[in-house]
């Protein structure tokens, strides 16, 4: 079963993202994010984040712009994820390490996730979501 792929979309990426459940299709929609930005070198997790967020509307999205944010400020890339995902909220963890220009590769910059064309829908027992990002 293929994670994501990557599509076009006017001057901007996407990206669709299937999942069996709402923790792996986050899980998926962080590794076709990061496979944007940046081709990471071989790491031993060097950093775990806690994350704790509520959100009626894009869940997802905020999710995903809080890993932005901490790639944007610390250089931070994800390698494991540890989610829960219930109703409206997010906990878990995620571990990962810091960016090393001898080792990482970045590809572009990506501004932030937006809420342009987002959608998760369940079809066939299989969660589908289209997410666009400003690049």
């Amino acid at each position: 079963m293929k994670h994501y792929k990557i599509i076009d979309h006017e001057a901007d990426v996407g990206f669709e993202i299937y999942g069996k459940t709402l923790e792996d299709l986050y899980k998926n929609a962080v590794e076709a994010l990061f496979s944007l930005i940046v081709e990471p070198g071989e790491r031993r997790p060097e950093k775990g984040k806690r994350f704790d967020l509520t959100d009626d509307q894009g869940l997802l999205i905020v999710f995903l712009n809080e890993l932005l944010y901490l790639w944007d400020m610390e250089g931070f890339i994800p390698k494991d994820l540890s989610l829960k995902i219930e109703r409206k909220k997010l906990t878990g963890t995620v571990i990962g390490g810091i960016y090393n220009p001898s080792r990482d590769t970045i590809k572009r910059e990506v501004k932030a996730v937006t809420y342009h064309n987002f959608f998760i829908e369940e079809k066939d027992d299989m969660l589908k979501a289209t997410v666009i990002v400003d690049v």
